[in-house]
């Protein structure tokens, strides 16, 4: 599987606990809805986006619905040091349950710098609309700042951003 330069992704954190995920690939979309009932989802993307930073591959991250979810998995590619691959897997387990299937969703490969700027252009976008207060109010406390900010710093050190 090529790494793919037609990839995009939307993160939207919605109000009263809830995030969307869109992820566009060769022009199709991909919905992935994301309760934030069970942990901290956008906590645990931005601690695997660091890990990719770090070198510390491969890593995975479940994002709960009510109920099922999903895995993402992330994995590098052993000739292209650039290039992760990227697998989807739903699943339909409740959060607490023990998963046992898993059904793929989507699978891509791309280039880590690729990756790296549109989430954190992402997680940007969130936390400077979460300084309006009509638009944190219904979703006060469901942004992990100090972590975004960390991952901030690592970012644009990794990319060379001023």
């Amino acid at each position: 599987m090529r790494s793919n330069h037609d990839i995009d992704l939307m993160l939207t954190l919605n109000p009263h606990g809830w995030s969307t995920c869109f992820i566009y690939v060769n022009g199709k979309s991909h919905e992935l809805t994301i309760s934030h009932t069970f942990g901290d989802p956008i906590f645990d993307f931005i601690n695997a986006l660091s890990k990719l930073i770090k070198g510390q591959i491969p890593t995975d991250v479940f994002w709960y619905g009510e109920p099922g979810g999903e895995r993402i998995s992330f994995n590098r590619i052993k000739d292209r040091m650039d290039t992760i691959n990227i697998k989807i897997d739903g699943f339909n387990e409740s959060y607490g349950n023990e998963i046992k299937d898993y059904n793929k969703t989507l699978e891509f490969n791309i280039k880590i710098n690729q990756l790296l700027t549109i989430c954190y252009l992402q997680l940007k976008k969130t936390a400077l609309l979460l300084s309006d207060k009509s638009f944190n109010e219904p979703r006060s406390g469901i942004f992990p700042f100090s972590q975004f900010k960390q991952f901030e710093l690592e970012v644009k050190e990794y990319l060379k951003l001023d």
